[in-house]
């Protein structure tokens, strides 16, 4: 793969394609923009790119929900309804349908511009029991009207999920000051265009010999900049103390400092000299520009954690009990010891329960990290934070409550992290500024003192009036929230405040396995493409309706490669592929077999009884007739040189001879080798920390080219998270999608998830990412060291333009006019810059 920049863009998206994009990928980005888009297509639904302004995050590929939590949803805000009113249909035990609409109040992930609003409607608008629907996009919230009468609102649920979007309850609530920040901007804002109104009087010739409007032009001058400094200095005043308290020089420290100064020193000068002599113009929209920065700075942030549902924990999850009144949804934190629970396709299994009735099959991803999926029969213990990722629901008997179940704790609500992060670098800018300025208006002073104090005195308010940290307050959270914007359209979600502070002190990358390098699916390993050139066209026929009849992830991997119209060399000879063992029967004489013959045996594979022949598909030793068992390794083959490698080794038989030998792998995404070298050139030490096998764990590690020594398999969340806190010294980036990453995700510096299915993990991480590949990381740092690029460059401008101003205001040339030409000058300039280098063309940072 090249790792050239291609100049085209994803036909959903809108995003520039990856650096290691092939051209057989197609024009799309991921593979949640092609299926998206291919939907929206099949569905008349073209509108939508007409109504897409610019670039958009790439769509989410989603796990299915079963959606029990609307059961629970329905149950609280209807009273009168029931969980069989949300299906549609009545179960046995249950009370009948409710009457009437439903009129709910709902979250909702995935909406990012006004396209996907006008989708979510119009595809609701096309369902029979769709009434209305009202979406707050910023937010993320929706209130609905529903008609249980002329459909089941599941169905339009799971028809949007398709689109990326999924609906959850609603916990969504407005971040705790945000309207007061809002407000504070509103009226520091106004307070300020009304303080130049009355400045500019002064200037235009307003004296003392004017009589009362004089004065009462600066009375309300004093008492508009005082309530500006009440109200919109009280966010910068609070952080600046927070930040002395816990002895951190914080950014607000030395605007808090320069809004002090400026006050008091205007004030200072009104009653000496008059109010032609204060600085209250400039003061107030000082004020006012930092406020519009603070509030840039956190939208954006507020606007990524908006995106995805929100979690508050265990009390989140939901799952359907057997009871008196037959399935009933309720908290998990309610599953006592003893219960019933039905564990629907996409469910998670709360509690360790004992199997009861079917076989099944589960995935321990999420807790283990363990990539294959887990065959189980009846009697065996289903262990806690297992989903289900068979075709159909099975049941279980809890043998714990969730109070006693491991799930609880891996799902507590995120803590704090191992350690405090300080920003150095905001600490030492702040403290330098603020003993150069006070030194500064010092020396201003005494130079002027011996001549003229009354001179002295304005030179020094002058200098703290003309140094206000424009480029601080207003610059800096212009460059965030742009640097925030640019990763957004990429796919890139930031969600603390800190995060790109924190990613320049990130040395040492820690990555989970399962999920993170991985496409969570098996492929064919290249070689064994050509082992279905052996197989006659019948033998492929049967082939193709075994694996199309399982959901194993094995059948699936097979059925993908049918499916995908491999070429076939109808020259090459049939036979034995790890044998001379010749084909006993004549393809002509190989009757079809009925789909009731096909029976998958849990942990071994598919025999299908075809006339008087048996077709086998699974392990080796099951395929060549050996008795079933779960537990055989199904890496191996006798004779085989491939016996140590971690490829999974599946035979195809009949009768016990050999047509076939497959090798499947683990899937990795498609840039994960060419981004972690070229994170590996950029510096970066890389770890591959997997709960998974530890062959497997090696074998991808071999393949992504981490070094042998930094991958390690076969850790449990305990081991990852002590291996983890091990490793850092405050330089580590923690990146996983299960939950058995928790508490490595607390051990870390700062952590990262592409697992949006469950708001869980992306609750504890510093920034998640959309799409298949892994190049968010490398931006994300990237974005950092830009933006680091980028504020010591106005830094510059700003001692250049301070030292200029300083010069002026030593040299007594400095008025209150000045003053106010001078700042809205230095701090347009100083964003016009900003916004020109992250914006536009120039941003091959982020490519």
């Amino acid at each position: 793969m090249s790792a050239s920049t291609i100049d085209t863009d994803c036909l959903h998206c809108g995003s520039r394609l990856g650096r290691f994009w092939q051209p057989e990928d197609g024009p799309f980005c991921c593979r949640g923009c092609r299926t998206v888009y291919e939907l929206i297509h099949g569905a008349d639904l073209e509108k939508f790119y007409d109504l897409r302004r610019g670039p958009q995050p790439p769509a989410s590929s989603l796990r299915p929900d079963s959606f029990a939590w609307l059961d629970r949803v329905i149950a609280d805000q209807i009273p009168t309804a029931t969980a069989s009113a949300a299906d549609g249909e009545t179960q046995p035990g249950a009370k009948p349908k409710t009457s009437g609409l439903w009129r709910l109040s709902l979250d909702l992930q995935g909406v990012h511009c006004a396209a996907c609003v006008w989708l979510l409607e119009e595809l609701y608008h096309r369902e029979a029991g769709g009434i209305s629907i009202r979406i707050n996009p910023t937010l993320g919230k929706v209130g609905l009207v529903w008609d249980p009468q002329q459909g089941a609102l599941k169905d339009y649920l799971a028809a949007v999920e398709k689109f990326g979007y999924r609906f959850g309850p609603s916990r969504k609530k407005e971040r705790p000051g945000a309207h007061s920040l809002l407000m504070r901007m509103a009226v520091s804002i106004a307070v300020a265009v009304n303080v130049m109104m009355f400045s500019i009087s002064y200037y235009l010739g307003l004296a003392p010999a004017d009589g009362a409007l004089y004065t009462f032009f600066g009375w309300l001058s004093l008492l508009l900049a005082t309530l500006s400094v009440i109200v919109g200095g009280q966010p910068f005043f609070r952080g600046a103390v927070a930040g002395l308290r816990r002895r951190v020089a914080h950014l607000d420290l030395p605007i808090s400092f320069g809004m002090v100064l400026a006050y008091s020193g205007s004030v200072y000068a009104f009653f000496r000299s008059g109010p032609e002599t204060a600085y209250f113009d400039t003061l107030t929209v000082f004020i006012a520009l930092m406020l519009v920065g603070r509030w840039a700075q956190q939208h954006v942030l507020e606007r990524n954690r908006n995106a995805l549902l929100t979690t508050s924990g265990a009390e989140n999850l939901s799952t359907r009990r057997l009871g008196e009144d037959g399935l009933i949804a309720v908290p998990v934190t309610r599953v006592e010891r003893g219960d019933e629970l039905w564990i629907a396709p996409g469910d998670i299994v709360p509690v360790d329960g004992v199997l009861l009735r079917k076989n099944t099959t589960v995935s321990l991803d999420w807790i283990t990290g363990e990539s294959d999926p887990v065959d189980l029969g009846p009697g065996e213990i289903v262990p806690a934070g297992a989903f289900n990722t068979d075709a159909g629901g099975f049941a279980v008997t809890a043998t714990e409550s969730f109070a006693e179940s491991r799930l609880q704790t891996l799902l507590r609500a995120p803590a704090t992290r191992t350690h405090e992060f300080r920003p150095v670098w905001w600490h030492r800018v702040s403290t330098i500024y603020v003993v150069a300025v006070l030194t500064i208006a010092a020396v201003g002073f005494l130079l002027w003192a011996g001549r003229d104090l009354t001179v002295a005195l304005q030179v020094a308010i002058a200098i703290l009036v003309v140094t206000c940290p424009c480029a601080l307050g207003l610059a800096t959270p212009l460059a965030e929230e742009l640097v925030h914007h640019n990763l957004r359209q990429h796919g890139v979600l930031v969600r603390t405040a800190n995060f790109l502070e924190k990613a320049l002190q990130v040395h040492k990358i820690l990555l989970d396995k399962t999920g993170t390098l991985t496409l969570g699916e098996l492929a064919l390993a290249p070689e064994s493409a050509a082992a279905f050139g052996g197989l006659s066209a019948t033998d492929l026929a049967v082939l193709t309706d075994m694996t199309a009849r399982s959901n194993h992830p094995v059948s699936r991997c097979l059925n993908a490669a049918l499916s995908g119209g491999i070429a076939i060399d109808r020259s090459s000879t049939t036979g034995a592929i790890d044998g001379p063992t010749a084909d006993p029967v004549a393809a002509s004489a190989r009757p079809v077999g009925a789909p009731e013959n096909l029976i998958e045996q849990p942990g071994a594979g598919l025999s299908w009884e075809c006339g008087d022949h048996i077709y086998r598909l699974g392990k080796p030793a099951f395929a060549r007739g050996a008795p079933a068992n779960r537990d055989a390794a199904p890496t191996t083959v006798a004779g085989d040189a491939r016996a140590d490698t971690a490829d999974i080794a599946t035979l195809f038989t009949i009768d016990g001879h050999t047509l076939a030998l497959f090798y499947c792998r683990e899937n990795l995404k498609a840039d994960a080798a060419g981004e972690l070298a070229a994170l590996r050139e950029s510096g970066y030490t890389l770890h591959l920390l997997s709960g998974d096998a530890p062959a497997k764990v090696r074998a991808v590690a071999q393949r992504l080219g981490i070094e042998p020594a930094n991958a390690r398999g076969g850790l449990d969340p305990e081991a990852k998270a002590a291996h983890v806190r091990a490793l850092d010294t405050r330089d580590t980036l923690m990146v996983g999608d299960g939950l058995n990453d928790s508490p490595s995700f607390e051990a870390a510096l700062c952590a990262a998830t592409p697992a949006v299915d469950r708001p869980v993990l992306p609750g504890k991480a510093d920034f998640y990412f959309l799409g298949d590949g892994i190049a968010a990381i490398g931006r994300a740092l990237g974005a950092a060291r830009q933006l680091r690029r980028i504020v010591r460059d106005n830094l510059a401008f700003a001692v250049v333009y301070n030292v200029g101003a300083v010069a002026l205001c030593l040299a007594g040339l400095v008025t209150p006019l000045i003053a106010a030409v001078l700042m809205p000058l230095s701090s347009i300039t100083v964003v016009g810059l900003t916004a020109y280098r992250l914006s536009g063309r120039r941003r091959a940072w982020i490519s």
